[in-house]
């Protein structure tokens, strides 16, 4: 039989266990992780250039810490509780790519009123999946500059079209968000053939591809022969020599469109600066994708150049102002100064051209809707 004593001992203990219980299951159902953004199915397939996407997150009642998870990976930049935390779509997109993602925020919870609660641990959660897929910018551009770069007075001349070319789409004008970005100056076949199949496994459908291709350019017979043209690379040694490498060390018009030809963007902008050009816009029109094909000239024409000099080093706004091909120079400064779509400022160069040399740029063009490549800032 239970003394009184006994009795009295054994209820403070019931009571304190339960007091215990109690509160640290209030303390537990106090403390919770409500995900406001982003919402569960949310889909962000309309980011541009300079977007971000948007978390926030609230913490209600006591916590000792928490933390922030997307698919599965701590992530250390999103360390603000109760506020929007602004994730800049290009770096979210390159840290965890483009697909489904889950964002998770996990608190810690501990202590109590008692020394019973004090060895409890309780963590929280709340988790989200969204979709991260909007369409990206990808750039290839071929040139040729190894002997180039010591022919005054034309140094860097295909570096000079191509690169200002680049940075507009990397600029914070450029209205996509920029993704797989190659240049390739000394052409081989095997190299340029790598980066167009590495291209092939970056784009999608909806995504933006440029291919730019600025070096020399010259024919073998005439329309309606094709295939028989070529754009080739000097082999220069100036003051005392100048002549053509053999064609088979350039590209064909139907060898570029081959190698084009798996891509499977609807949204393709390929360009042709070269002498007789028009070959290129021929085998152009064939490729399977949405596109527009923009030649410098026709294909008995010269493709006019000017270069005074040219450093990587200067400001975008200088280097397009002095890029080699007028045809190209007057097009950029469309697209980054009027911001102009890829039909008007094809119009703005060949107007220009046209007008003051002769040259008759040709283009082709069944993209689906009009495309801008940069954004009013």
């Amino acid at each position: 039989m239970r003394t009184k004593k006994n009795k009295v001992v054994f209820f403070v203990f019931f009571t304190i266990v339960l007091f215990s219980s109690t509160m640290l299951i209030k303390e537990v159902r106090a403390t919770s992780t409500t995900i406001q953004k982003p919402t569960n199915g949310q889909q962000f397939n309309s980011l541009l250039n300079g977007d971000y996407i948007t978390f926030k997150f609230i913490i209600i009642g006591p916590y000792e810490s928490y933390n922030t998870y997307i698919d599965g990976q701590l992530d250390h930049s999103l360390h603000h509780v109760g506020v929007d935390i602004q994730y800049d779509a290009k770096n979210f997109i390159d840290n965890y790519g483009r697909g489904t993602h889950s964002f998770t925020v996990s608190v810690s919870v501990s202590g109590g009123p008692s020394p019973f609660s004090m060895t409890t641990r309780s963590v929280v959660m709340d988790s989200v999946s969204f979709t991260v897929d909007p369409p990206l910018c990808h750039f290839v551009g071929f040139g040729y500059d190894y002997d180039d770069e010591h022919s005054s007075p034309y140094p860097l001349r295909w570096r000079s079209n191509i690169e200002p070319f680049r940075d507009i789409l990397l600029s914070d004008r450029a209205k996509y968000i920029p993704g797989y970005f190659a240049t390739h100056y000394d052409w081989n076949d095997d190299n340029v053939i790598s980066i167009i199949d590495t291209l092939d496994t970056k784009e999608k459908q909806q995504d933006i591809v440029v291919v730019l291709f600025s070096a020399h350019g010259h024919a073998f017979g005439a329309p309606p022969d094709w295939d028989a043209w070529t754009h080739s690379h000097t082999t220069t040694t100036w003051p005392y020599e100048w002549g053509w490498t053999p064609y088979y060390k350039g590209v064909t018009a139907i060898e570029l469109k081959y190698w084009l030809s798996d891509l499977e963007t609807d949204n393709l902008i390929y360009i042709v600066d070269s002498c007789h050009a028009e070959a290129f816009l021929y085998r152009g029109k064939e490729l399977t994708n949405k596109k527009h094909v923009m030649v410098a000239c026709e294909w008995d024409e010269y493709s006019w150049h000017h270069l005074e000099a040219y450093n990587p080093s200067w400001s975008l706004d200088t280097r397009i102002n002095n890029m080699n091909s007028l045809f190209l120079r007057i097009m950029c400064q469309s697209f980054y100064v009027n911001y102009a779509n890829t039909d008007a400022a094809f119009n703005d160069a060949y107007n220009y051209v046209t007008g003051l040399y002769d040259q008759h740029p040709m283009d082709f063009n069944n993209l689906q809707t009009t495309l801008y490549l940069c954004h009013q800032p």
